[in-house]
């Protein structure tokens, strides 16, 4: 009989559409999430933040459909969650402080920072130092806004759908933190 229980499951697992939680640098990720508002969203693809040869977090993203060409991701009113899974030892509040700033400068043009600046500021003022193991969840659901959570406990929430696709481009513009961890999102790797 166990040996029937082991045959079943290596079957099952061969199955087209056997869903698989994907892995990178030891953090497992659900491959698909249940947001606030009950929908249902499939992990888009995911990216490792490497700084100076160090692995800093693993950043997933998840969106209602997968193979979205960034356009449509940056462009679209959608739900959305962002995943950030820490994997360094420690990353300062300052250093969060600094690498938000200069993404969402980098990353937007300046109407919608201006438009979004005090947004902008109260998500910032959200974050306290990461450490290794820890979880930022930034979960965007339309008409209710951007739910940001501390490893499961929320810590605010940032009205809007242009603040959602404004930190979006954040991981996903032109500059994003690490080209690799933009594609890996993108699910191009």
């Amino acid at each position: 009989m166990p040996r029937l229980i082991v045959v079943c499951v290596l079957l099952f697992s061969l199955l087209p559409g056997a869903a698989m939680a994907a892995e990178l640098a030891g953090v497992r990720l659900d491959d698909q999430v249940t947001a606030r508002d009950a929908t249902e969203l499939p992990l888009h693809g995911a990216g490792l933040r490497e700084k100076f040869f160090f692995d800093i977090y693993v950043g997933a993203l998840y969106l209602p459909t997968t193979e979205q060409p960034v356009e449509r991701i940056l462009e679209t009113d959608q739900p959305g969650r962002i995943e950030m899974h820490f994997v360094y030892d420690e990353v300062s509040r300052e250093k969060l402080v600094t690498a938000w700033e200069e993404g969402f400068a980098a990353n937007n043009p300046e109407d919608v920072l201006e438009s979004l600046g005090e947004r902008i500021d109260r998500f910032i003022d959200l974050f306290p130092d990461a450490t290794e193991g820890d979880r930022f969840t930034l979960e965007y659901v339309p008409a209710e806004g951007t739910e940001v959570r501390i490893n499961a406990e929320p810590a605010g929430t940032i009205e809007g759908g242009a603040f959602f696709r404004a930190l979006l481009a954040v991981f996903l513009g032109p500059e994003p933190p690490d080209g690799d961890l933009r594609q890996g999102m993108l699910g191009q790797r």
